[in-house]
């Protein structure tokens, strides 16, 4: 988010609030650090908060697959992270793949395949795997976002402390948790927007040049692009309302001043598209049928700014059923009493600052937006239609999460945070107790990760036993209870086989990834119509053998046995030769 240039370089110049002792020597060794130091620092605060409350297992087990195993995203991402060196090392096409969605496979412009984090982490997947990687990017991804909101608050407020609970409020914000909890690798990593809003503050305070400027504005919105595209988009909108609202809240040298940054940022978009153009040119060509979804969906509800997460309800049975209807998406936008309170007071006390004004403007803006076509108050229908509802209406916008909005509405609390704790008002420590309040709601909403050390990788992944059984680049099919077991076992093996069917999103695959004449076997039943369609699949799709992973086989050997099939199981996995 862009700035009106009348804000000073640090806000205030009041000491810290008053500690005794060891406590106020450490305050003024954190205070008096240099900001590269300060920034290591506070990475360092988050990355021990994460590992201790939630990721110590990724840490002690790298190479099991342990997050969120029986839904799809996971392992996608883990699939991705071998994917793209994999394709550029064999002169292959990344944006679509015959490994899997065999024999005619799928195309990937439409799917977030991470490569800004496959290519950043493969030399470890060359040498480790992908599993490994994968739950080292979980590991880094909230404490990383953490500190790139750190360096922005500590830009504008030059205060360690106050910089360090503003970092806490976006890194471990209910959108963070959300995506994190959930596997996905594309939104967790949500450090390019405040690395991006940084960028400019530090242009403004001529701290770097035009040129630097514009060139790491450019690098940052192509990462961003190619991490994920909806982001992108939705960064587009934020930028243009920004700047907007920047100019009009400017004095005359402040305008003067968001004009120069409209045109470094139109520049820095010129570069980036340039970039993107090969992405681009291919998606257009090859937009998938049915990617469009029902306008509106997954929106934030206004009980979502109060209602935690369904389980951290406190055991309030009235608060319970409130969140009970809350679904993924829709527990991005949770915001805590006190930090809503910290939202509406910092204007009433700063309201002079020009700031201050930007700040509430954009952050009231992007939670409206947020609510999607209709106002609801609960996750059920909503009660009235908004007007300028029909823009999620746009044959781009409608494919969009209105929610996932808030992810700026976060960047924009954590800076009013650490303006709040800034200021140069009397009571501090009412201010402190409740910016600590806040965080402290904000971490508590979040349940413990969905860890989970078995089922690992069967035998016949790990120690290569497939090489006995099957052939190179043989299709086959794999079905398991766990989500996406395909995708993880064709890039531990490095593609050894081809894949029929794995889930890469319900634009392109449904049924879980199963190939769909495969799924409604178990689905409708054993009729006539359902096995004809299943053995004629399996000849037309060149399907030399399915694999069922024995400890999750679920209704399948059942199904295989009364369809003759004879299976052997090897390692963990039952073999049916078709």
């Amino acid at each position: 988010m862009t700035a009106p240039s009348s804000l000073p370089n640090a806000v205030g110049a009041e000491p810290e609030p008053g500690q005794a002792g060891p406590a106020r020597r450490l305050a003024n060794r954190a205070r008096n650090a240099s900001p590269a130091a300060q920034g290591l620092a506070a990475l360092a605060v988050y990355l021990a908060v994460w590992l201790v409350t939630e990721t110590l297992p990724l840490l002690l087990h790298p190479g099991t697959p342990q997050l969120d195993q029986p839904s799809t995203d996971p392992n996608f991402y883990v699939w991705s992270l071998r994917w793209w060196p994999y394709a550029m090392a064999h002169g292959l096409n990344p944006l679509h793949t015959t490994q899997i969605g065999a024999p005619a496979g799928y195309d990937l412009a439409w799917v977030t395949s991470i490569p800004p984090l496959a290519l950043a982490v493969f030399p470890l997947t060359l040498l480790a795997g992908p599993v490994v990687p994968f739950n080292l990017l979980v590991i880094a991804a909230i404490p990383l976002s953490g500190w790139a909101a750190f360096i922005l608050c500590r830009r504008l407020t030059g205060r360690f402390w106050a910089s360090l609970i503003g970092g806490a409020v976006y890194g471990f914000s209910a959108y963070e948790m959300n995506h994190i909890f959930s596997g996905q690798l594309n939104l967790a990593f949500a450090l390019l927007l405040p690395l991006m809003a940084y960028l400019m503050v530090a242009w403004r305070d001529g701290a770097i040049g035009t040129r630097a400027c514009t060139a790491l504005l450019a690098l940052a919105l192509v990462l961003q692009f190619y991490l994920f595209d909806e982001t992108f988009v939705d960064l587009t909108a934020v930028l243009i309302v920004g700047l907007a609202v920047g100019y009009a809240l400017a004095d005359r040298p402040g305008r003067a001043q968001v004009a120069r940054l409209s045109r470094i940022v139109g520049v820095a978009y010129v570069i980036a598209i340039v970039l993107a153009l090969p992405d681009l040119k291919y998606a257009l060509a090859n937009m998938p049928s049915g990617f469009t979804q029902r306008p509106g969906s997954a929106s934030l509800a206004l009980g979502n700014l109060v209602i935690p997460w369904p389980g951290q309800t406190l055991g309030l049975s009235w608060l319970a059923h409130a969140a009970t209807p809350l679904a993924g998406p829709d527990q991005d936008g949770y915001v805590g009493i006190p930090l809503l309170i910290i939202a509406i007071t910092l204007p009433l006390v700063a309201w002079r600052q020009r700031f201050v004004r930007f700040l509430t403007v954009m952050v009231t803006v992007l939670a409206v937006a947020a609510l999607g076509t209709g106002l609801r108050i609960d996750g059920w229908s909503a009660v009235v239609k908004l007007p300028w509802g029909e823009i999620w209406n746009l044959p781009v916008v409608r494919s969009a999460y209105p929610v996932r909005l808030m992810v700026f509405v976060f960047l924009g609390l954590a800076v009013m945070t650490a303006l709040w704790l800034s200021q140069p008002t009397k009571r501090r420590w009412a201010r402190w107790l409740l910016a600590l309040l806040a965080a402290i709601v904000v971490g508590a909403n979040t349940p413990a990760l969905a860890l989970q050390s078995q089922p690992g990788l069967p035998a016949f992944v790990a120690t290569g036993e497939y090489r006995h059984y099957l052939s190179p680049d043989e299709t086959v099919v794999v079905l398991s209870k766990r989500g996406n077991v395909g995708l993880l076992w064709a890039a531990e093996t490095d593609f050894y086989t081809r894949l029929a069917g794995g889930f890469v999103n319900k634009a392109i695959n449904q049924f879980g990834g199963q190939p769909r004449p495969v799924a409604e076997l178990a689905i409708g039943g054993l009729t006539p119509a359902n096995v004809s369609n299943f053995r004629s699949y399996l000849k037309n799709a060149h399907v030399g053998a399915i694999l069922v992973e024995s400890s999750e086989a679920g209704p399948w050997p059942a199904i295989f046995g009364q369809l003759g099939l004879k299976g052997k199981t090897v390692g963990g996995v039952i073999i049916y030769r078709t």
